[in-house]
């Protein structure tokens, strides 16, 4: 069961963190701007390009690489990318409630089910989403600080309000490719009414859902060292320990989740780990843009090379947690030399068997192990044995 018990530590429980998660580097506007691609050039791609819409849903647990992942599809000019819908309506239930929302009410159910729904069926004009997207995220999408909507050049860019009617035409009339990215612990529980996701069963359109997953080491290890979740020092084990069950309860109904997908829909969803796509990511990106139905591009094939050989990652800024241009091959590895082995036996004691089930080796009490890297702890022959 996809359960909400997780998904408001990053609304609620912490509203430091939440501007933390969407804090905006001062260059991202520049690099909206250098890869993107303007109306008649979007055009061309989709009226060379007529067939049926397409839906891409990217799935996963926090810090697991999915705003990177995200980030090659608002990349590519066929795509209209919409970076965590769900989030802007929590904020905005959250913002009208007298007390704090209840997201696992069965009227957050319907609200998500029908925000998505229009999202994917390009209803902007009669839906909800113009009017509750939150600025941070929506300046997360080149679509949506494109000339439609914004003027000035880079450096000086002033955005009016998105209107619906101009954003449904926009969908309608210029991408072929609508994208997604939703953290699974926002999503209602789909299962409980035997949908696989809310908006996938559109006729008109075809939903293709990638679901990546991490090591949940390396993800608490970003949450500790990166966007320094455990805020209080003399809670930290207390706090581990909880969110290393919650974690990975969420991850096993992921599991089963995808299990679901898998045996109804095989052909439209697909699984992968972080670190494959760290390890070869031009590889894995051009896969994974061939299972969505779209070519590369150069423009993709140059943002990703920058992207994942950046050097910027260093400098000692919060806002440099929060981006996806990093390398990449760096980040697989890290929390071996940065965490605790105490720390590690927590994680793998609440996590280890679906932990195996991805591939993640366990070192249990060997820091020796933990600490040499000629030791890979990815079994690279696993093929998800979820599946």
């Amino acid at each position: 069961m996809v359960c909400l018990s997780l998904a408001f530590m990053y609304t609620i429980r912490d509203t430091r963190l939440e501007s933390m998660y969407f804090a905006r580097d001062s260059n991202e506007t520049i690099q909206l701007q250098k890869y993107g691609y303007e109306r008649a050039e979007r055009r061309a791609f989709v009226e060379s390009n007529p067939s049926r819409r397409t839906n891409i849903v990217i799935l996963s647990l926090p810090r697991s690489g999915s705003s990177f992942l995200g980030d090659v599809f608002n990349h590519h000019p066929q795509v209209l990318y919409l970076f965590e819908p769900l989030h802007s309506l929590q904020l905005n239930i959250q913002k009208s409630s007298l007390f704090h929302f209840n997201f696992t009410r069965e009227s957050y159910k319907r609200s998500a089910f029908k925000f998505l729904d229009d999202a994917m069926s390009c209803k902007f004009v009669h839906g909800e989403f113009a009017s509750n997207i939150y600025v941070n995220d929506r300046y997360r999408s080149f679509a949506l600080t494109s000339t439609e909507f914004c003027s000035g050049n880079a450096t000086s860019r002033v955005c009016e309000d998105v209107d619906p009617v101009r954003l449904e035409a926009l969908c309608k009339n210029n991408y072929s490719v609508l994208s997604l990215k939703i953290l699974t612990p926002r999503l209602p529980d789909v299962q409980a009414k035997g949908q696989l996701l809310p908006g996938c069963s559109n006729p008109n359109s075809e939903c293709k859902i990638i679901h990546i997953v991490r090591d949940p080491r390396a993800v608490i290890a970003s949450l500790m060292f990166s966007v320094h979740f455990f805020a209080r020092p003399w809670e930290t084990r207390h706090q581990l320990s909880w969110y290393a069950q919650k974690i990975c309860h969420q991850l096993e109904s992921d599991v089963t989740l995808g299990k679901l997908m898998v045996n109804s829909q095989d052909s439209r969803y697909r699984l992968i780990r972080f670190e494959d796509l760290a390890k070869n990511p031009l590889s894995q990106v051009n896969e994974l843009l061939k299972f969505a139905g779209i070519e590369m591009t150069d423009g993709v094939r140059k943002w990703l090379n920058e992207a994942t050989h950046s050097t910027d990652i260093s400098q000692k800024n919060v806002q440099q947690a929060y981006l996806t241009s990093r390398d990449s091959k760096k980040v697989i590895s890290g929390w071996r030399s940065r965490m605790e082995s105490a720390t590690v036996q927590i994680i793998e004691r609440y996590c280890g068997r679906v932990m195996r089930q991805f591939g993640y080796k366990l070192i249990g009490l060997s820091s020796e192990k933990q600490r040499n890297f000629d030791i890979s702890l990815i079994d690279p022959k696993s093929r998800y044995l979820i599946l």
